[in-house]
């Protein structure tokens, strides 16, 4: 138990100190229907994170609830699409509707987020998203593999936002 309490302990204190890190210039989008934004997204690419090491067939799911927040169901599966599935579940919700493109998510009831919908599709076929700190990041899309022209084009967006997309990982989609 011990052990365990100075995890989490040790956790919270770099949650709270990395948050000193952060680039007040991130901008979300100006709109966002989270009607249209729910159902699966497949990660094209993130950046480096503990919890998602050797995780391929990523996705994250967002199902609206009736209280207005959003189940949340980000999968993958250890090394190949036959390996170990690892979840984890979170709740997201919309701080402040002044700013619809940002979203508090809440994972473990205990460590919360925010995420920034900085770019995103008119149609909701793909969208960037990252943390204010631009620790974390994501190109996610409706479908599993991008067109050559399309990657690149996100990827030059990512970059403008000011997303180290050096450090991307191109998540395998091995469907």
């Amino acid at each position: 138990m011990r052990i365990l309490l100075t995890i989490i302990f040790g956790l919270f204190a770099y949650v709270a100190s990395s948050q000193t890190l952060i680039k007040s210039d991130m901008k979300a989008v100006e709109l966002l229907d989270l009607n249209k934004y729910a159902g699966v997204w497949y990660e094209i690419y993130r950046l480096p994170m503990r919890a998602e090491k050797d995780l391929v067939n990523v996705t994250a799911t967002y199902k609206l609830r009736n209280d207005g927040r959003i189940d949340v169901l980000n999968q993958g599966y250890k090394h190949s699409p036959e390996g170990k599935h690892k979840k984890a579940k979170a709740i997201a919700w919309r701080p402040n509707d002044e700013f619809p493109g940002e979203l508090l998510v809440r994972f473990f009831r205990l460590f919360k987020s925010t995420y920034h919908v900085v770019a995103l599709d008119e149609n909701y076929n793909w969208a960037i998203v990252s943390t204010k700190s631009r620790q974390y990041a994501w190109i996610l899309s409706r479908n599993p593999i991008l067109d050559a022209e399309l990657e690149k084009e996100l990827l030059s967006m990512a970059s403008q936002k000011g997303i180290d997309t050096t450090r991307f990982f191109k998540t395998p989609q091995q469907w």
